[in-house]
């Protein structure tokens, strides 16, 4: 890690990576031009996308504010590092084409990037989620993932030493986590703003459509990252226990029984703690019963709000 030239502050690129996107990519664009603080360059890297000719109109209309770059398609990964090639601002802002930013949010960030330790910004991106702890050291990162890729602002210095996003296809899903973990583990500060600085808004089905591939893929990139940076065996155990408990409950969220109960096994038999047993009990229930009971607590959600 580097500690040399302070920020310029302001010196930021953003880059979109977009496939079929033409629906949202101009909310993404236009809260990008509605930054208090604005871009140097602004990026739209269309990953092979069926509807690419609308996406070129999309950026076409911001006559010339926007440079689109154009490649066959090799992913989100992939896409982002393009991205970060056709830019040369000392900071990169990423933002997913179906999200937005909020008017503050890049001068708020970039305020804390004022700090040469830092190498990653982030801040909220739901109004119905906790606080962000104020900083994150790798420890605490590995526990838990808590920075929306959307809302993250990478100094450069620390992309290019890393590698930047690694693409290949089994970290789908995790290549966002995996640079986040090796930036920390670098030995750069991760920072984060107190408040809501942008919306996630992804399409609809696409979080339960993924759910087996993202746990998959949380548990390559725990594993690759455990060999590569000589972490302590017991250590990548533990969080591979953790995605698998995690990523059964969201399974059973979705009522994918079947796949819930195959992912936490694993986990319930190296470690039978009360929350894995009691998720194996809930995922052998039938699903009119699991529904029945979302029901309930729906209604008695409601009930606590208007009385």
């Amino acid at each position: 890690m580097s500690s040399s030239s302070s920020t310029n502050f302001g010196d930021y690129a953003a880059v979109i990576p977009a496939y079929r996107a033409a629906a949202t990519l101009a909310r993404a664009l236009d809260s990008v031009m509605a930054q208090t603080l604005p871009p140097r360059q602004v990026v739209v890297v269309d990953d092979g996308s069926p509807d690419g000719e609308d996406l070129a109109r999309i950026v076409a209309g911001y006559r010339g504010k926007v440079v689109l770059v154009r490649q066959a398609n090799a992913g989100p990964a992939a896409a982002r590092n393009a991205g970060v090639r056709a830019t040369s601002a000392a900071w990169v802002a990423f933002l997913d084409a179906d999200d937005s930013w909020l008017p503050h949010k890049m001068r708020a960030q970039m305020a804390l990037a004022a700090d040469p330790r830092v190498g990653l910004v982030h801040g909220g991106a739901r109004e119905d989620r906790t606080a962000l702890p104020e900083e994150m050291d790798f420890d605490l990162l590995w526990r838990s993932n808590r920075i929306c890729t959307s809302m993250s602002v990478v100094r450069r210095e620390a992309f290019d030493a890393l590698g930047g996003f690694f693409d290949g296809g089994e970290l789908i899903g995790a290549e966002d986590y995996s640079l986040w973990l090796r930036i920390a583990h670098a030995g750069w500060k991760v920072r984060a703003c107190p408040m809501l600085v942008g919306h996630y808004t992804p399409a609809q089905g696409s979080l339960t459509s993924g759910i087996e591939r993202c746990a998959a893929a949380e548990m390559f990139n725990a594993r690759m990252l455990g060999d590569m940076l000589a972490l302590p065996p017991a250590m990548v155990r533990w969080k591979i226990r953790a995605i698998r408990t995690d990523f059964a409950r969201h399974l059973i969220h979705a009522r994918r029984l079947r796949p819930a109960r195959r992912l936490l096994a694993p986990a319930l038999c190296e470690r039978p703690t009360l929350e894995r047993i009691g998720l194996m009990s809930v995922s052998c229930l039938p699903v009119q019963v699991l529904d029945a009971r979302r029901r309930l607590r729906m209604r008695g959600r409601r009930l606590v709000h208007n009385p």
